[in-house]
């Protein structure tokens, strides 16, 4: 079995700076109806992005040691779920009604997203969360196209799986024990991400993947009851869930480790200079007015992005927008129609994307 975190690939969205006449990229935008659709001025809503962003996800590039990391395990996939699924004989955790909830209907080849609860008082509690957080995230691009979600829901009755962890960290983040396997291995999923919905308070986090499993551990310590808390924590699931596929952070505030995944410029929405940028997005400066060659991302302040605002930057003061941009979205699609639908690819349909990103092609293999 092949573990899914690895030590220095985490990654957390950086300090959100925002002024206080911050607007939204385009009036097209979705999130211009956030004044008719909750009934809240543009001062109140961007008062709360601010204060909510602020305190989740402010600390200082050296504030995470990126040691002791939970090791999850990739299982073997059936394309569905059933108390019957292949699972290791001396697992001490059975598949069982009280503490999972899998989809009605499968998608055999679509995106697996496990959601496993940190202590929540209930699975009422529980529920509501992920309905709130996944309800806002298809308000955005990619997914609000993406029709193939296999929602799973994991509530363990076992206490302590999960802790925050201080010593050595700026900010309380989130471990879990390698015992947390023992629920994934009823689930025969080949590829997926595991969302780790706590009530705890710490940094939330991520790691930088493309196409093998990844973690994102989510603090929400109070229960999301109003739509623009929804919101507004949908907007860090979706710049998490940006990692967990690829996405740089589009900001010099990194927080991780140096080297690996986060500070690598390798795309696609950060690259390591002008000519490469211009290479990989150079067609597209004409297309899209927002494009073009901005400085900072990746940690770096002289790697080159493709937008001056986007979901993947949250720290540099630009203005606030519930889109990735023109790239990465675009990434995201193909990502997505590839490798998490019911269609059939190869290599050659788009030899330029799986070039340069040849991780895709495993993927493909199983579809063939």
């Amino acid at each position: 079995m092949k573990d899914i975190i690895k030590t220095g690939k985490e990654s957390k969205p950086a300090a959100f700076r925002a002024s206080g006449t911050a607007d939204f990229l385009s009036p097209n935008n979705n999130s211009q109806k956030s004044k008719s659709r909750f009934g809240i001025s543009r001062r109140l809503f961007f008062s709360f992005v601010f204060v909510f962003l602020a305190a989740a996800v402010f600390y200082s590039i050296n504030g995470f040691s990126g040691e002791d990391h939970l090791n999850l395990t990739k299982v073997q996939r059936t394309g569905r779920l059933s108390s019957e699924s292949a699972k290791p004989a001396d697992n001490p955790v059975k598949f069982n009604a009280e503490e999972y909830r899998v989809p009605e209907k499968n998608n055999p080849q679509g995106l697996n997203l496990i959601f496993l609860a940190d202590q929540y008082a209930s699975w009422e509690e529980f529920e509501n969360d992920i309905s709130g957080l996944m309800e806002e995230l298809k308000t955005i691009e990619p997914w609000q196209s993406y029709g193939f979600f296999n929602v799973y829901k994991i509530n363990p009755k076992e206490a302590g799986l999960c802790y925050t962890k201080t010593k050595d960290e700026r900010k309380p983040v989130l471990r879990c024990l390698p015992s947390i396997n023992n629920y994934l291995t009823n689930l025969s999923l080949t590829n997926f991400r595991l969302i780790v919905l706590s009530r705890q308070e710490f940094q939330s986090w991520a790691n930088v993947t493309r196409y093998e499993n990844s973690g994102i551990f989510f603090s929400a310590p109070q229960t999301l009851k109003e739509k623009i808390e929804q919101r507004v924590h949908a907007l860090l699931l979706a710049h998490l869930l940006g990692h967990a596929f690829g996405l740089k952070d589009e900001e010099i505030f990194v927080l991780a480790k140096a080297g690996g995944a986060p500070h690598t410029p390798d795309g696609p929405n950060c690259a390591p200079d002008a000519a490469t940028a211009q290479k990989w997005w150079g067609d597209l400066t004409k297309k899209y007015p927002e494009v073009g060659y901005f400085k900072g991302c990746g940690g770096n302040n002289d790697y080159i992005k493709p937008t001056r605002s986007s979901i993947m930057n949250l720290n540099t003061g630009d203005p606030i927008v519930y889109n990735y941009g023109p790239i990465s979205e675009s990434y995201l699609k193909k990502v997505l129609d590839y490798c998490f639908t019911d269609k059939s690819y190869s290599a050659g349909d788009d030899p330029d994307f799986f070039e340069s990103y040849p991780e895709f092609k495993e993927c493909l293999r199983e579809k063939e």
